[in-house]
Protein backbone atom coordinates (compact mmCIF):
# COMPACT_ATOMS: atom_id res chain seq x y z
CA UNK A 1 0.00 0.00 0.00
CA UNK A 2 1.02 3.40 -0.75
CA UNK A 3 1.92 5.63 2.47
CA UNK A 4 -0.68 8.19 3.43
CA UNK A 5 2.25 10.70 3.06
CA UNK A 6 2.12 13.45 0.69
CA UNK A 7 5.47 15.38 -0.49
CA UNK A 8 5.19 18.75 -1.89
CA UNK A 9 8.85 21.06 -2.91
CA UNK A 10 8.62 24.69 -2.62
CA UNK A 11 10.65 27.40 -3.90
CA UNK A 12 11.60 30.98 -1.90
CA UNK A 13 8.66 32.89 -3.49
CA UNK A 14 5.02 31.78 -4.05
CA UNK A 15 1.99 33.64 -5.77
CA UNK A 16 -1.52 33.84 -4.64
CA UNK A 17 -2.11 30.61 -7.22
CA UNK A 18 0.59 28.52 -6.07
CA UNK A 19 -1.12 29.70 -2.13
CA UNK A 20 -4.05 28.59 -3.28
CA UNK A 21 -3.06 24.67 -4.30
CA UNK A 22 -0.81 24.44 -1.49
CA UNK A 23 -3.65 25.44 0.63
CA UNK A 24 -6.16 23.07 -1.13
CA UNK A 25 -4.37 19.73 -0.14
CA UNK A 26 -4.35 20.79 4.16
CA UNK A 27 -7.80 19.05 4.43
CA UNK A 28 -6.38 15.19 3.54
CA UNK A 29 -4.75 15.90 7.02
CA UNK A 30 -8.25 15.51 8.37
CA UNK A 31 -8.27 11.85 6.92
CA UNK A 32 -4.50 10.69 8.61
CA UNK A 33 -2.66 12.39 5.67
CA UNK A 34 0.75 13.49 6.75
CA UNK A 35 2.23 16.18 4.14
CA UNK A 36 6.18 16.76 4.36
CA UNK A 37 7.22 20.76 2.47
CA UNK A 38 10.53 20.65 1.20
CA UNK A 39 13.07 23.49 0.05
CA UNK A 40 17.06 23.26 -1.47
CA UNK A 41 17.94 23.10 1.81
CA UNK A 42 16.28 19.91 3.23
CA UNK A 43 16.50 18.57 -0.67
CA UNK A 44 20.33 18.46 -0.75
CA UNK A 45 20.53 17.45 2.77
CA UNK A 46 18.05 14.58 2.14
CA UNK A 47 19.98 13.56 -1.01
CA UNK A 48 23.42 13.48 0.90
CA UNK A 49 22.38 11.08 3.30
CA UNK A 50 21.06 8.81 1.47
CA UNK A 51 21.52 9.06 -2.32
CA UNK A 52 25.02 10.86 -1.85
CA UNK A 53 25.74 8.99 -5.86
CA UNK A 54 23.11 11.80 -7.12
CA UNK A 55 24.54 14.56 -5.15
CA UNK A 56 26.28 16.40 -7.79
CA UNK A 57 23.69 15.87 -10.67
CA UNK A 58 21.14 17.17 -8.24
CA UNK A 59 23.50 20.86 -6.87
CA UNK A 60 24.76 21.00 -10.28
CA UNK A 61 20.73 20.89 -12.03
CA UNK A 62 20.73 23.78 -14.59
CA UNK A 63 17.54 25.03 -12.97
CA UNK A 64 14.92 24.26 -10.56
CA UNK A 65 12.78 22.08 -12.22
CA UNK A 66 15.93 19.39 -13.07
CA UNK A 67 16.73 19.52 -9.28
CA UNK A 68 13.21 18.63 -8.43
CA UNK A 69 12.73 16.45 -10.53
CA UNK A 70 15.29 14.34 -9.08
CA UNK A 71 14.35 15.26 -5.43
CA UNK A 72 10.82 13.82 -6.08
CA UNK A 73 11.56 10.58 -7.58
CA UNK A 74 13.88 9.99 -4.89
CA UNK A 75 11.69 11.52 -1.98
CA UNK A 76 8.76 8.95 -2.89
CA UNK A 77 12.15 5.54 -3.37
CA UNK A 78 12.59 5.96 0.26
CA UNK A 79 9.34 6.78 1.66
CA UNK A 80 7.03 5.84 -0.52
CA UNK A 81 3.72 8.04 -0.74
CA UNK A 82 2.66 10.55 -3.19
CA UNK A 83 4.35 13.94 -4.86
CA UNK A 84 2.15 16.97 -5.93
CA UNK A 85 4.07 19.27 -7.69
CA UNK A 86 3.17 22.91 -5.76
CA UNK A 87 1.05 24.36 -8.79
CA UNK A 88 -1.07 21.09 -8.15
CA UNK A 89 -5.00 22.19 -6.62
CA UNK A 90 -7.18 19.38 -4.90
CA UNK A 91 -10.64 19.86 -6.61
CA UNK A 92 -12.24 16.95 -5.06
CA UNK A 93 -10.95 15.14 -2.37
CA UNK A 94 -13.51 12.24 -2.62
CA UNK A 95 -11.94 11.77 -6.10
CA UNK A 96 -8.62 11.59 -4.88
CA UNK A 97 -9.23 8.78 -2.47
CA UNK A 98 -11.35 6.72 -5.16
CA UNK A 99 -8.01 7.25 -7.59
CA UNK A 100 -5.72 5.92 -4.34
CA UNK A 101 -7.73 3.12 -3.46
CA UNK A 102 -7.42 2.28 -6.72
CA UNK A 103 -3.65 2.50 -6.95
CA UNK A 104 -2.61 0.79 -3.99
CA UNK A 105 0.72 0.39 -5.34
CA UNK A 106 0.75 4.16 -6.74
CA UNK A 107 0.17 5.37 -10.22
CA UNK A 108 1.22 7.41 -13.09
CA UNK A 109 0.10 9.98 -15.08
CA UNK A 110 0.02 9.21 -18.91
CA UNK A 111 -0.64 11.74 -21.66
CA UNK A 112 -1.73 9.16 -24.60
CA UNK A 113 -0.40 11.35 -27.16
CA UNK A 114 3.27 10.36 -26.55
CA UNK A 115 3.26 8.61 -23.54
CA UNK A 116 5.45 10.96 -21.48
CA UNK A 117 4.52 10.65 -17.96
CA UNK A 118 3.92 13.43 -15.47
CA UNK A 119 6.61 13.94 -13.20
CA UNK A 120 4.29 16.54 -11.26
CA UNK A 121 1.79 14.07 -9.85
CA UNK A 122 2.34 9.96 -9.06
CA UNK A 123 2.38 7.85 -6.15
CA UNK A 124 4.63 4.46 -5.16
CA UNK A 125 5.27 2.51 -2.51
CA UNK A 126 8.50 2.29 -0.45
CA UNK A 127 11.41 1.05 -2.90
CA UNK A 128 9.55 1.08 -5.58
CA UNK A 129 12.53 0.15 -8.56
CA UNK A 130 11.28 2.47 -11.23
CA UNK A 131 12.00 5.54 -9.52
CA UNK A 132 15.33 4.27 -8.54
CA UNK A 133 16.32 3.17 -11.84
CA UNK A 134 15.02 6.96 -12.98
CA UNK A 135 17.03 8.57 -10.82
CA UNK A 136 20.08 6.57 -12.48
CA UNK A 137 19.78 7.17 -15.70
CA UNK A 138 19.37 11.11 -14.93
CA UNK A 139 23.02 10.23 -12.97
CA UNK A 140 24.36 8.63 -15.88
CA UNK A 141 23.11 11.36 -18.61
CA UNK A 142 25.31 14.00 -15.97
CA UNK A 143 28.11 12.42 -15.79
CA UNK A 144 28.45 11.37 -19.22
CA UNK A 145 27.93 15.21 -20.51
CA UNK A 146 24.80 13.77 -22.73
CA UNK A 147 22.92 15.94 -20.66
CA UNK A 148 24.31 19.26 -22.36
CA UNK A 149 22.69 17.76 -25.47
CA UNK A 150 18.67 17.49 -24.15
CA UNK A 151 15.84 19.68 -22.39
CA UNK A 152 14.98 19.45 -19.16
CA UNK A 153 12.17 17.61 -20.37
CA UNK A 154 14.10 14.94 -21.77
CA UNK A 155 16.83 14.58 -19.08
CA UNK A 156 14.82 14.84 -16.31
CA UNK A 157 11.56 15.07 -16.99
CA UNK A 158 8.36 13.34 -18.86
CA UNK A 159 10.15 12.04 -21.54
CA UNK A 160 12.84 11.25 -19.70
CA UNK A 161 10.00 9.19 -17.22
CA UNK A 162 8.84 7.00 -20.49
CA UNK A 163 12.10 6.33 -22.13
CA UNK A 164 13.72 5.13 -18.77
CA UNK A 165 10.27 2.97 -18.03
CA UNK A 166 11.30 0.87 -21.38
CA UNK A 167 14.11 -0.46 -19.89
CA UNK A 168 12.45 -0.90 -16.55
CA UNK A 169 9.02 -1.86 -14.92
CA UNK A 170 6.55 -0.68 -12.11
CA UNK A 171 3.77 -1.47 -10.30
CA UNK A 172 2.78 1.70 -10.50
CA UNK A 173 -0.73 2.09 -12.51
CA UNK A 174 -1.05 3.93 -15.80
CA UNK A 175 -3.83 6.75 -16.02
CA UNK A 176 -4.48 8.74 -18.66
CA UNK A 177 -4.15 12.61 -18.13
CA UNK A 178 -7.37 13.40 -18.08
CA UNK A 179 -8.18 10.73 -15.93
CA UNK A 180 -6.81 12.68 -13.14
CA UNK A 181 -6.43 16.61 -14.33
CA UNK A 182 -9.34 18.32 -15.02
CA UNK A 183 -7.79 19.89 -18.42
CA UNK A 184 -4.68 18.45 -20.41
CA UNK A 185 -1.63 20.76 -21.34
CA UNK A 186 -3.66 22.09 -24.18
CA UNK A 187 -6.66 23.11 -22.35
CA UNK A 188 -5.28 24.90 -19.27
CA UNK A 189 -4.84 28.37 -20.74
CA UNK A 190 -8.87 28.24 -21.66
CA UNK A 191 -10.22 26.33 -19.62
CA UNK A 192 -12.74 24.32 -21.71
CA UNK A 193 -16.51 25.26 -19.72
CA UNK A 194 -17.77 21.53 -18.60
CA UNK A 195 -18.51 20.02 -15.58
CA UNK A 196 -15.34 18.74 -13.75
CA UNK A 197 -15.08 15.43 -12.38
CA UNK A 198 -11.65 14.69 -12.01
CA UNK A 199 -9.81 15.24 -8.49
CA UNK A 200 -6.99 17.59 -9.84
CA UNK A 201 -6.24 20.53 -11.79
CA UNK A 202 -2.46 21.35 -13.22
CA UNK A 203 -1.91 24.67 -13.98
CA UNK A 204 1.41 24.11 -15.34
CA UNK A 205 3.15 27.41 -14.72
CA UNK A 206 5.97 27.26 -15.32
CA UNK A 207 7.89 28.90 -12.41
CA UNK A 208 11.15 26.79 -12.86
CA UNK A 209 11.44 28.90 -16.49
Amino acid sequence: MVTQLLHQIVGPKTNPLIDQCLSSWKVIKDYGFEIRTWNDDTLEEFIDTHYSWALQAFRNARNHAEAADIARYLLVHHSGGIYMDWDVELLIPEQFFTLLERTPQGFLVIDPANGTLASEAFSAEKNEAYLLDLVTDIVHLYNSNERDNMGTPQYSGPFRMRDSLVNSCTAQLLLPVKEVFAYDYTEIREMPDREISQPLIHYWIHSWI
